[in-house]
C-alpha cells in the first residue's frame, strides 16, 4: 500500500518531500545572510526616511523594536524563496527551523515587545496617577497572558491535524515479482480510497498556526481593501496634481485653511481640557478620530499649496512616477485577483497562470523568480498599509495611523510596524497557498500547507477558502465604491453628540 497527499492546490498530486543533500549549500547560507544584512539596511532607511523631525535623537528603545519588527517582516517574506530553492537543489538547511524561529520571534514581537512600547510610549503623561512604566507592564503582562492562555488551551485540546490522504491498494492478483509490475497504480489495477491522517502537531508549530490565523483577519480586510485604494488613489492623486498658482490665490487658499485650523485648534483645546480619560467611550473615540482625519486632511492640503505656490506646481518627474506607478499596481492588482480565481476558486485549477510564470522565471535564472515574487509578495504588504489607511479615513473606528514622510510619531510607526508583521505571516501563507504549485514538497508547504491548513476547528476557514473569498470580495467591492466616491468626506464639524 502507498499513501499519497491530496494537494491543496487541486488537482495537483505529490508524495513525499525531496531528501536534504548531504552537502551543506554555501551558497544558500551566504544568500541568507545577504539578505539579512540587506533588509536590516532597508529598515533602517524606512525609520530614517519616516520619522519625525521631534524624535530624531530621542525614543531609542521604540526604534530599536520598529527596525527589528521591519526586519523581521522582511525576512519571513524573503524566507520563501530562500525554502524553494533550498528544496530544488537539496542544499541541507534545516528551513522548517528557520520559519518556527521567525514565526515564534515575530509571535514574542507582536504580542510582547510592541504592545509594551505603545502602552509606554502613549501613557506619557504628567497628571497621570500611574507611573509610566507600571502602565505599559501592566497592559502588557495582560495581553501575553491571554494570548498565551488562549494557545496553550487550543493546542491541548484541539493541536491534532487531520490530514486527508488517498490510499491506494493494489489489487490481489498484482504480482509484484512480475517484470510488468510498476509502484504506480494504472487503471483497474489499484484502488484509491479516501482515508485520513492524524498528526499531533508540536507547540511551536500550534504558535505558527495561531499567529497566521490571526494575521488573516487584518490581511483580508485592510488588503482587500488597499489592493483597489492603492492603484486608484495614485491615478487620483496624478489627476488632482498641484497646480501652479500666484500669489493672489496663495493668500485667498491660506486664508482658508487658517480659519480651518483655527476651528481644530479650538476642538483640539477641548479635547485637552477634558483629559485623556474623556476618549474613552466610543461617541468620545469617534469624535475624536474624526478630530484625527480633519487634521490629516489640513495638513495634507496645506502641503500641497505650498507646492502649487512656492514650488510652482512640483517636480513633474515626481507625479510621473505617480502616474507609473499607479498604472503598475493597478496591474499588479488585476493579475493578483485573476490568479486567485483560476488558480484556487476554480478546481481543478484553468490554468497554473503565476505558478508557470515564476517556474519559467527560474529557467532562465533562479534570482528572476525570485525578484518577481518579491515584487508581488512586498505589493501585498503595501496594499495592507494603504487599506488601514483608507479604512481609517471613512471608518471612524480606530485612529488612523499615516506614514508621512519625515513626519510619522512614534507611536504610528510602531503601529504600522505591529500591523506589517502580523500580515507578513498571511502573506506568507496567502503566497504559499496560491503560488502552491511553485512552493511544493517546500518546508513551509509542509508546515502550513500539510499541518496548519488542517488543524481541527481552523481547517474549516482554509478548506472552504473563507479568507480568500472575504479578500476577493472587499476588494471587489472596495474598487465599486472607489470610483463611484473617490475622495473621503473631509471632516470639519464636530457635534457633542456625535
Amino acid at each position: 500500500q502507498h499513501i499519497q497527499q491530496q494537494g491543496g492546490g487541486g488537482g495537483f498530486h505529490y508524495g513525499h518531500t525531496l531528501e536534504s543533500g548531504a552537502m551543506f549549500n554555501v551558497m544558500l547560507l551566504i544568500g541568507m545572510l545577504v539578505m539579512m544584512v540587506m533588509t536590516l539596511a532597508g529598515a533602517l532607511y524606512i525609520l530614517v526616511y519616516f520619522q519625525h523631525e521631534e524624535d530624531k535623537n530621542v525614543a531609542w528603545a521604540p526604534k530599536i523594536v520598529v527596525l527589528f519588527g521591519l526586519a523581521l517582516a522582511a525576512w519571513v517574506v524573503c524566507a520563501l524563496p530562500l525554502d524553494i530553492a533550498n528544496t530544488k537543489v537539496a542544499g541541507g538547511l534545516r528551513i522548517d527551523i528557520v520559519w518556527q524561529i521567525l514565526y515564534t520571534t515575530i509571535a514574542v514581537w507582536c504580542i510582547a515587545v510592541i504592545p509594551f512600547a505603545i502602552f509606554y510610549y502613549e501613557a506619557e503623561d504628567p497628571d497621570a496617577a500611574q507611573s509610566q512604566m507600571w502602565t505599559a507592564v501592566k497592559w502588557t503582562l495582560l495581553s501575553v497572558f491571554v494570548s498565551m492562555f488562549v494557545t496553550f488551551m487550543m493546542w491541548a485540546f484541539l493541536g491534532v491535524a487531520d490530514v486527508p490522504v488517498a490510499k491506494l491498494q493494489a489489487a490481489a492478483d498484482l504480482d509484484w515479482k512480475s517484470s510488468a509490475y510498476s509502484s504506480e497504480c494504472s487503471g483497474a489495477s489499484c484502488l484509491s480510497i479516501p482515508a485520513q491522517l492524524t498528526i499531533n502537531i508540536t507547540p511551536t508549530v500550534y504558535i505558527m498556526a495561531m499567529i497566521s490565523f490571526l494575521g488573516w483577519f487584518f490581511f483580508v480586510v485592510f488588503g482587500g481593501i488597499g489592493i483597489a485604494a492603492l492603484p486608484l488613489d495614485l491615478l487620483n492623486d496624478y489627476a488632482n496634481r498641484p497646480q501652479r498658482i500666484d500669489l493672489e490665490e496663495f493668500a485667498k487658499q491660506k486664508m482658508l485653511l487658517n480659519e480651518r485650523a483655527t476651528k481644530l485648534i479650538e476642538i483640539g483645546r477641548k479635547f485637552t481640557a477634558e483629559g485623556r480619560h474623556a476618549k474613552r467611550t466610543r461617541a468620545n473615540r469617534r469624535t475624536y478620530n474624526k478630530f484625527k482625519q480633519a487634521v490629516y486632511f489640513l495638513e495634507k492640503d496645506w502641503e500641497k499649496v505650498k507646492v502649487a505656490y512656492k514650488q510652482r506646481g512640483g517636480n513633474p518627474l515626481i507625479f510621473l512616477l505617480q502616474l507609473v506607478g499607479g498604472i503598475l499596481s493597478l496591474v499588479l492588482s488585476i493579475v493578483w485577483i485573476i490568479h486567485v480565481i483560476l488558480y484556487t476558486f476554480v478546481q481543478p485549477p484553468v490554468s497554473p497562470f503565476l505558478n508557470a510564470y515564476f517556474v519559467a522565471l527560474d529557467r532562465v535564472f533562479p534570482l528572476f523568480g525570485t525578484l518577481t515574487y518579491a515584487i508581488f509578495s512586498v505589493y501585498l504588504l503595501l496594499c495592507v498599509i494603504k487599506g488601514n489607511i483608507k479604512f481609517g479615513l471613512r471608518v471612524f473606528i480606530f485612529q488612523i495611523h499615516p506614514m508621512r514622510i519625515g513626519a510619522t510619531m512614534m507611536n504610528s510607526l510602531l503601529f504600522n510596524t505591529e500591523l506589517i508583521l502580523l500580515c507578513s505571516v498571511a502573506v506568507v501563507h496567502f503566497c504559499q497557498e496560491n503560488f502552491s504549485l511553485y512552493t511544493r514538497l517546500t518546508d513551509i508547504d509542509m508546515l502550513l500547507g500539510v499541518q496548519v491548513e488542517n488543524l481541527r476547528v481552523l481547517e474549516a476557514f482554509y478548506r472552504n477558502n473563507v479568507f480568500l473569498y472575504v479578500f476577493n470580495i472587499l476588494a471587489l467591492l472596495s474598487f465599486i465604491w472607489l470610483l463611484v466616491f473617490p475622495k473621503e468626506v473631509k471632516q470639519e464639524r464636530f457635534d457633542d453628540d456625535d
